[in-house]
């Protein structure tokens, strides 16, 4: 039986769900739904706040579907947007708002930071760092900091866990 599907579309279908999946899981969201507006709102607040070949460039990892949502709806300025953190994390929460309240823009960024860390090269952050306005610059700096220091918690945990496993116990029994 042919299909009627496109490979490529199936392949990024799958890859927008695997995200969607990091998504909801970093951030312990309620579903993909849920993971889906998280995602677009804090794409859509970093998007506008780059300066428009930044954000091309910025977007030239993601897969396809995930690029999707980034450019949704854009109207390209010729100034990006200057916000404060408190302005920044207001625009996040717009953009929640209309689909799935109840969920802090902080929690929002971090889940959808962890998604990028696990899916596109290191460069690629470090670089949107270097060209986002200062204080949103300052607010993506301090939910890395945060994924980074609960990743090493979660690594030494689990180095702990594997140590006492072999070890009979914490001191070897």
């Amino acid at each position: 039986m042919r299909r009627h599907t496109p490979h490529a579309f199936d392949r990024a279908v799958q890859t927008a769900n695997v995200w969607l999946k990091d998504i909801e899981k970093a951030g312990r969201l309620r579903s993909r739904f849920q993971a889906y507006a998280v995602l677009r709102s804090v794409l859509h607040a970093l998007r506008d706040c780059l300066p428009p070949a930044e954000a091309v460039k910025f977007s030239a990892q993601m897969p396809m579907m995930i690029k999707g949502v980034f450019y949704d709806g854009w109207k390209l300025a010729p100034k990006p947007l200057r916000l404060s953190r408190e302005d920044f994390r207001a625009y996040v929460h717009r953009g929640l708002k209309e689909e799935e309240g109840g969920v802090v823009p902080a929690v929002a960024l971090k889940a959808v930071l962890s998604a990028l860390r696990h899916h596109i090269s290191p460069t690629v952050l470090e670089t949107l760092q270097l060209v986002l306005p200062r204080e949103v610059r300052a607010e993506v700096h301090a939910a890395l900091a945060e994924l980074y220091a609960e990743e090493a918690v979660g690594t030494t945990n689990a180095s702990k866990n594997w140590i006492e496993s072999e070890m009979g116990g914490p001191f070897g029994e």
